[in-house]
């Protein structure tokens, strides 16, 4: 994460949203981004009017992270908790929409027709609470001062009433099932109504928001960071050979895919790489041990012994080590910044913009490259030194004299180092590299027990109708013991020896002029003990 300036003590959680009574509204705007090779941070812009004492600030980007978000007032404006809402969002302090209030008609009528029926049901437990009471009633009529001969009567009279009351309670019972099983549609129509009116007041969106306590009217100005962005550079390299010249379009390409449009804003790209490692590798110790030599594998196995006697032969312990792994241009520290010149438009999925930055331009050497051990042909090279501004690496499409001949990876080049790049074959500059017949009949090979010598010989023919600067490259080998010893010999001598700080590599250097050919002789010698093998 990039290493951002702490502005304000920050409160980052999720809050539920009947904390917070209507807070005004603002929208922010994004001003200016940042753009690393892998990230980017974005800069917003919020104007807080006068006499608001919570602002919400909608539409960041989903899954803003909080510990790479910063938010710094204006003087004047004093800032309180910042709280990242990442789920359902308060209400803001605005005049409900139409669409709200028709939401909030439709739950009081939904919530009415459910209290009627709740209405029903009561009347139909009353009912069936009544039936009941009569049947208790009958239950408890007192017959002991009933005369015998009214007694049958009262008795039939008291069977009739309570079977009536029980079939009434019965009945009203079961009218109270079906009104209660018939309560649920109403239930499931308030809910999806209550629902319709939460979603409006407080919505769930795809984005996050940030509430803030704020004191004062001003400007606020919010920092956050994605990972799903970045730049690479690339290159129009184009070589002049008749002026010597090479000059280097800039390009950079963009990509961003942070879930947010990034409209007309100001660019910067940064070779800063926030999401790589802050600090080094960590070396270990490289623990070694001493041992007896190991024996061939045929005395191994004849002189097999017990465990115990072969444990003086296990393998040395090693201690494991962990495996590491026209555009304004500025410094910060040591990192190159480029400034882009205009504001621009990076739309949300964009997998390449890209955009011109500039040209520079180099004084070069233009050469006939020729390794004849490998090609059968010469490569025009371009050489020289790169000015006062870094070439970082990337792509490059190589034209010569107007005419695209190929593509390359630039490295990265610092200021004041060497530029080295290839722009295609000299198809008539012809290569041959070839070890004459001897009389031993061998090809080029004197062999004795402890001696060796290879001859070759080496042509340049110029068929292109005009002169070439020829760097001819070639090697013999090299020892690092002192018992073997390897001597060399060239007609005509080579201009350097291990060129390019490569051992045994050997340059020469010469004018060809057109319809001639330069032929170079190499010998090698190499000698050692008669009881070691070369290897």
């Amino acid at each position: 994460m990039p290493r951002l300036p702490f502005v304000s003590a920050m409160m980052l959680a999720c809050c539920p949203a009947a904390l917070f009574a209507a807070p005004t509204e603002v929208s922010a705007r994004i001003e200016a981004v940042t753009l690393f090779p892998w990230g980017a941070q974005v800069t917003r812009t919020v104007r807080v009017p006068e006499g608001a004492s919570e602002v919400l600030v909608p539409n960041l980007p989903d899954h803003t992270d909080p510990a790479a978000l910063r938010v710094a007032a204006d003087p004047g404006l004093s800032l309180g908790a910042v709280t990242l809402i990442d789920e359902r969002q308060p209400a803001a302090a605005d005049v409900p929409t139409q669409e709200l209030k028709a939401a909030r008609a439709a739950l009081d009528a939904a919530a009415e027709a459910l209290a009627g029926q709740q209405d029903d049901v009561a009347r139909l437990k009353a009912a069936a609470t009544a039936a009941a009471a009569q049947v208790d009633f009958f239950k408890t009529i007192d017959t002991s001062s009933t005369p015998p001969e009214k007694l049958a009567a009262l008795a039939q009279t008291v069977g009739a009433g309570v079977l009536a009351a029980q079939q009434a309670r019965v009945g009203a019972l079961a009218q109270v099932r079906r009104a209660e099983a018939g309560l649920k549609p109403a239930r499931d129509a308030v809910e999806k109504a209550r629902r319709a009116v939460e979603a409006l007041e407080h919505p769930v969106t795809g984005s996050d928001s940030l509430l803030l306590a704020v004191s004062g009217a001003g400007t606020l100005t919010i920092t956050t960071y994605t990972d799903a962005a970045g730049w690479t550079p690339s290159y129009d390299v184009r070589l002049d050979s008749a002026a010597g010249r090479l000059a280097f379009d800039r390009f950079v390409s963009v990509h961003q895919a942070s879930g947010e449009d990034w409209s007309d804003v100001r660019l910067t790209l940064s070779t800063a790489r926030p999401s790589d490692r802050s600090e080094p590798g960590e070396l270990w110790p490289d623990l070694r041990r001493i041992a007896p030599p190991e024996l061939p594998m045929d005395r191994r196995v004849s002189m097999a012994a017990p465990k115990v006697a072969m444990d003086a032969y296990e393998a040395p312990v090693v201690e494991a080590a962990p495996v590491a792994e026209n555009m304004g241009v500025g410094m910060q520290g040591e990192t190159v910044v480029y400034t882009y010149p205009g504001a621009v438009d990076i739309r949300d999925g964009v997998e390449d913009l890209r955009l011109k930055l500039d040209r520079v331009d180099a004084s070069v050497t233009v050469l006939a490259e020729a390794v004849p051990m490998l090609e059968e042909t010469a490569y025009r090279v371009a050489e020289g030194v790169n000015g006062s501004e870094p070439l970082l690496p990337g792509a490059a499409a190589l034209w010569l004299d107007g005419a695209m001949v190929g593509t390359a990876n630039l490295p990265f080049t610092a200021a004041g180092d060497t530029l080295r790049l290839g722009f295609g074959a000299i198809d008539g500059l012809k290569l041959k590299r070839v070890i004459p017949q001897t009389n031993e009949g061998d090809r080029g090979l004197i062999s004795k027990s402890n001696e060796r010598t290879e001859r070759a010989e080496i042509t340049v023919e110029n068929l292109t109708g005009k002169a070439w600067p020829v760097r001819l490259i070639d090697r013999v080998p090299y020892s690092e013991q002192e018992d073997l010893q390897i001597t060399h010999s060239a007609t005509p001598p080579e201009t350097a020896s291990d060129w390019d700080d490569k051992r045994g590599l050997l340059a020469w250097e010469f004018d060809l002029a057109p319809g001639k050919t330069q032929v170079v002789t190499l010998e090698t010698k190499m000698r050692w003990p008669a009881d070691q093998d070369l290897r």
